[in-house]
């Protein structure tokens, strides 16, 4: 179905109509409907960008070039038609020229290679295209805007040259007039993008729907945390540590949560199971009551195998956020609860990750695909002070539900630095619910923590270890080998 008759001078139509200046064209009838929903991202965060940039900018970042991709060049079928004036020639030249640098950026090479979100693409577009826009003098760019839809078959069959003569295009010219004049300003922050940062978010991108907790990534990405790790140098060095840990974490295999018997022994008899573990007497039956056992689910089998979900372990991650984990601790911190969350999702195990200063924030469940909000992680911040008596009051109680009742086996990570107090009365109860780890980051002065004789384990980061960047490295690696393991 094309657009129909009663929305040909809709905002939809509009927005169609510019396809006719698009200058990279993509053999795939989802490629306008990604970028209307580009557009409806880029439209709630306030820029009501012309159709055709977006989706041209936005296939050069997701899509590759050469056989099978993208192609790049104007169409001229489309431009005689709606007669674009002389004067306007230059204008598209200029465009084309800019689309061609932007092209041959390693951003866009890289980037095009990778599975970025919609959302994380509609971000890169605002971050490239925002300052343009915001000089752009039409004092009617945002007038009558709004989402587009996302039915294929109202852009399969369209005529954007159909469209683009219901409408006056001085506001396009003007916009391409724009893009001309700051195309050095468009091309540099393309460069700006971080790669870095774009490929630990392809690390944690979710694979399969039904992630659970806040600010998971199953709901779609908030796009003020994500904006701001764009921008934020603190975000940039938690991600570059991140990704001098996470090679050396990514073959891990994935556990099974399989158990397996001795082959001369059996764990059970089932209803259900294989043909070759169908107990022998059932095959005394004769064949119609055979048949109908089988339909019924009747028949015996050995069973071998079995699950042990309610052995799995929760891995609980607790992150101090309180103003005194600013600079190194900080960095050290989140980069190694990254890398934990990714380790012990690879082995299976089920993670939560929370922060905490004078208050316990809310849990992120880390997604059964190991993906999670890592904007989330990385752009957090405290405006709290501390109140470890609080906190971990609260922890207790928390502890305590898991195990009565849920009969969960907790491994619980505080990561915190050498002045966080917890009364020592509580880490002997905690104790009592959970496997303690302690990972006290850069203290000040030599550590005298009394409730440290309650926990399993612990590991001091000192100043000799993040003194460079190798040692760094090494001492969190060494973190993330010891944890994990069988606590029993």
């Amino acid at each position: 179905m094309a657009i129909p008759a009663e929305r040909r001078r809709s905002h939809l139509a509009r927005q169609v109509g510019t396809l006719v200046l698009s200058h990279v064209r993509l053999d795939n009838p989802m490629a306008p409907v990604r970028a209307a929903t580009w557009h409806n991202v880029l439209t709630r965060m306030g820029l009501h960008l012309p159709l055709f940039v977006v989706h041209d900018l936005g296939i050069l970042l997701t899509a590759p070039r050469g056989a099978g991709g993208w192609t790049l060049g104007p169409r001229k079928d489309l431009l005689y038609r709606v007669g674009v004036p002389a004067a306007v020639q230059p204008l598209l030249t200029r465009y084309q020229a800019l689309l061609t640098d932007i092209a041959r950026s390693e951003v866009t090479e890289k980037s095009s290679g990778w599975r970025l979100r919609d959302e994380l693409v509609a971000l890169l577009i605002s971050r490239v295209l925002g300052d343009a826009y915001n000089q752009w003098q039409n004092p009617a760019k945002a007038a009558g805007g709004g989402e587009l839809p996302l039915e294929p078959g109202l852009y399969a069959d369209a005529d954007p040259a159909a469209h683009f003569a219901d409408f006056d295009p001085a506001p396009l010219w003007s916009f391409l007039t724009l893009l001309g004049q700051q195309s050095w300003h468009i091309y540099t922050s393309v460069e700006q993008i971080d790669l870095d940062t774009l490929r630990l978010l392809g690390l944690f991108r979710e694979r399969a729907e039904g992630g659970e907790g806040g600010g998971t990534m199953a709901g779609g990405l908030d796009l003020a945390e994500l904006y701001q790790v764009l921008r934020s140098s603190e975000a940039n060095d938690v991600v570059n540590f991140s990704l001098e840990l996470l090679p050396s974490v990514l073959e891990t295999k994935r556990a099974s949560g399989a158990q397996t018997f001795a082959v001369d022994g059996y764990a059970s008899l089932e209803r259900r199971g294989n043909l070759d573990s169908l107990v022998l007497s059932e095959f005394a039956y004769d064949d119609e009551l055979f048949d109908r056992k089988v339909i019924d689910h009747e028949l015996y089998y050995y069973g071998h195998e079995r699950q042990r979900e309610e052995e799995r372990r929760l891995q609980y991650i607790l992150v101090d956020a309180s103003a005194s984990m600013r600079g190194q601790r900080q960095t050290f911190a989140r980069g190694l609860a990254l890398t934990l969350i990714k380790k012990l999702g690879l082995q299976g195990d089920e993670i939560w990750l929370r922060f905490f200063d004078s208050r316990l924030y809310d849990v992120v469940k880390v997604a059964r695909s190991g993906a999670f909000s890592v904007p989330y992680l990385l752009t957090f911040r405290s405006e709290r002070g501390r109140n470890y008596g609080k906190v971990f009051r609260q922890l207790l109680l928390e502890l305590s539900r898991l195990r009565r009742e849920a009969r969960r086996r907790v491994v619980l990570y505080i990561i915190t630095h050498g002045q966080c107090h917890i009364p020592v009365e509580l880490a002997a109860q905690m104790r009592t619910f959970a496997h303690l780890f302690g990972i006290i980051i850069l203290p000040s002065q030599e550590v005298e923590l009394d409730y440290l004789q309650h926990f399993d384990q612990h590991q001091i980061v000192s100043a000799e270890a993040l003194a460079s960047k190798e040692g760094r490295k090494d001492r969190a690696l060494d973190i993330v080998n010891s944890a994990g393991r069988d606590e029993d």
